[in-house]
């Protein structure tokens, strides 16, 4: 939910954005400036050179963020330094309630409306991961404080690894990465889970030039639940990749929302992602109820190019019949399936 809220505030402040007007002269009218450092810069290299993503580019050359600041002071007469003071205090109210998500939305009210002067973007090494560092932004205000931000991104660079201080993604922001792999994919607490599926999601996706996969559902009912796995594979943005989500809800609902898989529901879940005869990666078998990936590419394929291969393991026979019965009501020509004892294995 918090990650929903800050995209809204910032679609909001996109907006401002266009709105003419100039602050008193503590807020000097210049473009943020960003830098990132050596350590940052090899590793936006080498993800520019399997991709063609130029994430150093799209970092340093940032847009004025300014400028809805400048015109809340004209307006206001804001004293941004008393401002950010009492969103702190405010902030750590929240944190002593262990309300965090109220705690971060008033810190970044605060930081914004601050306005930004500069920020140099590090690798600092960290106490909590052994031989890991943390991505920091060192923030310089228009009002002349700095801040050291220690984001909760975290980088192993003996496995190439991006991922959060929990089993959040990378600055609980739902995803991890892989440098070495090239791999874009979802831990299992990522914040998604809360906002459960429904055909909607994957409407918005088809009427956007961003994404062009295929999908297939398999819907059964299992001890008083109707179940759906849904499977996804095709084109993401600019990677080529899959997925494979595991659903429920109370039979008598009607609709097309889903609520997740619980903890208590999860199966172990593993696949493989081709194109041809090419093996674009594999995700090892785990208990989940959305195993994902996607993995970036300079050129990404259609989904008629790739084939999916899953397993997923039944809890017990009854689910096992249920959804080996789903299979055969919607095999048509794309699908195979053979089962291994509990275990289901699916090739689309």
């Amino acid at each position: 939910m918090l990650q929903r809220i800050i995209a809204f505030f910032l679609s909001v402040v996109s907006l401002l954005g266009g709105v003419p007007g100039s602050g008193r002269a503590l807020m000097k009218p210049c473009v943020f400036d960003v830098t990132i450092d050596a350590a940052t810069e090899e590793i936006c290299t080498e993800i520019k050179e399997h991709c063609g993503l130029d994430i150093e580019k799209l970092v340093t050359n940032l847009p004025d963020v300014n400028e809805p600041v400048r015109l809340v002071n004209r307006v206001f007469s804001l004293d941004t330094t008393a401002f950010r003071k009492t969103m702190n205090e405010i902030r750590d109210d929240y944190y002593a309630q262990d309300n965090r998500t109220m705690g971060l939305i008033c810190y970044f009210l605060g930081a914004y409306l601050s306005g930004f002067e500069k920020c140099d973007i590090t690798l600092e090494p960290t106490e909590r991961f052994d031989g890991e560092y943390e991505f920091v932004l060192n923030v310089l205000y228009t009002d002349g404080d700095t801040e050291q931000v220690w984001t909760g991104a975290f980088y192993d660079p003996h496995t190439g690894e991006f991922h959060g201080r929990t089993d959040q993604g990378m600055a609980s922001l739902g995803f991890n990465f892989n440098l070495r792999e090239m791999l874009v994919y979802a831990p299992i607490h990522c914040w998604m889970r809360d906002f459960g599926f429904c055909f909607g999601y994957d409407l918005f996706c088809y009427t956007t030039p961003f994404f062009r996969y295929k999908t297939r559902r398999f819907k059964f009912d299992y001890q008083g639940k109707e179940w759906m796995i849904q499977v996804w594979k095709g084109r993401y943005i600019i990677a080529d990749g899959a997925e494979i989500g595991l659903y429920n809800r109370p039979r008598e609902k009607a609709g097309t929302y889903y609520d997740c898989a619980g903890d208590d529901e999860l199966l172990d879940i593993s696949f493989s992602l081709y194109r041809g005869d090419e093996l674009l990666f594999s995700r090892a078998a785990q208990k989940h109820w959305w195993s994902n990936g996607f993995k970036l590419m300079r050129h990404p394929c259609e989904a008629k190019d790739l084939t999916l291969t899953f397993t997923v393991e039944m809890k017990d026979e009854e689910m096992l019949r249920a959804f080996c019965d789903a299979l055969e009501r919607n095999l048509w020509h794309d699908v195979t399936y053979s089962t291994d004892g509990l275990k289901v294995s699916v090739t689309w």
